[in-house]
């Protein structure tokens, strides 16, 4: 026998003067809520997994995330569980220094433009010459020691991100080495390499000619010589730190966030937030990938 028509409507006036809304009748949906299902909640995890460790999640994984997710009633702050352990991982550091080096070097990982840069320096510094190190980079030439330990510090990165340092001074650390800048030739080129591997936009001709200045540096001692985002510098470590410093570098990191992760670019309302969300000297991206990957957007795309 099927029940009344009028039973649902009765039942959520019911449920809303009894504040009940959340029980359920003989095994239904609870009224005027929507339940993800285990698939939907599958498939963000696979997205999340993928997007933040670079590889699907084992079977046992996917079970376990499943059931908080679902036990919690995918709630954002569940979800943010869930991305939180993900970011602590190894992997996704592995993977976002990947990325960063892809995106830095050109395609290149660390290791090939290193061992690129320090093939080219054996050969063209004469006290370098006589190296046979297979390692170009560990050859004992006094020219070649500051290409082996920028690489040694870039290599600790990896490390030094899931020991607490946060991605701007890595990337910083990134942005100050020679091995960096040194293929890129001029110091225009330079400045026009900083702007769009950092701060996702190319530089103006005005941003070009002050960066230019830092680099060259004033005709007098400890003067400045450009001018960048109101800020007076006279070298290219001034420039490093202008950049790595600014509201504009702050923006940088929200906007590649949204397009990595959401394929879009963030509202004015949402970049004014995520920046006022960062650290104004030392900010770090995470947070933001936090709330991104963890938003319902992201869920339901």
């Amino acid at each position: 026998m099927q029940p009344p028509r009028w039973l649902p409507l009765v039942w959520a006036i019911v449920c809303v003067a009894a504040g009940a809304c959340g029980d359920t009748i003989t095994g239904n949906k609870p009224i005027g809520k929507t339940v993800d299902s285990d698939a939907q909640l599958q498939r963000y995890l696979r997205r999340a997994y993928l997007d933040l460790s670079g590889g699907a999640p084992s079977d046992s994984e996917l079970g376990d995330a499943t059931a908080r997710l679902r036990d919690a009633g995918n709630t954002a702050a569940a979800r943010e569980a869930v991305v939180d352990d993900l970011i602590a991982r190894d992997k996704f550091v592995t993977l976002w220094l990947g990325e960063l080096d892809s995106s830095v070097f050109g395609g290149a990982t660390l290791d090939q433009q290193y061992a690129f840069v320090c093939a080219l320096i054996r050969a063209l510094a004469q006290p370098c010459m006589s190296c046979t190190a297979t390692d170009a980079c560990t050859c004992s030439c006094a020219a070649m020691q500051p290409y082996l330990a920028e690489r040694s510090q870039l290599r600790a990165a990896a490390a030094d991100l899931k020991a607490g340092t946060t991605t701007a001074a890595i990337e910083r650390r990134y942005a100050m080495a020679t091995a960096y800048y040194i293929l890129v030739g001029t110091p225009e080129n330079r400045v026009k390499a900083l702007f769009d591997d950092f701060l996702a936009r190319a530089a103006e001709a005005d941003e070009v000619e002050n960066g230019r200045a830092m680099i060259v540096g004033s005709l007098f001692p400890n003067q400045p010589a450009g001018l960048m985002f109101h800020r007076l510098g006279g070298s290219y470590a001034d420039l490093i730190d202008i950049v790595f410093h600014s509201e504009v570098y702050r923006e940088a990191m929200v906007r590649r966030v949204f397009d990595r992760y959401l394929a879009r670019s963030p509202s004015a309302t949402e970049l004014a937030h995520f920046v006022d969300t960062l650290n104004a000297t030392d900010p770090d991206l995470r947070g933001v990938v936090r709330a991104v990957v963890a938003s319902r957007e992201y869920f339901d795309q």
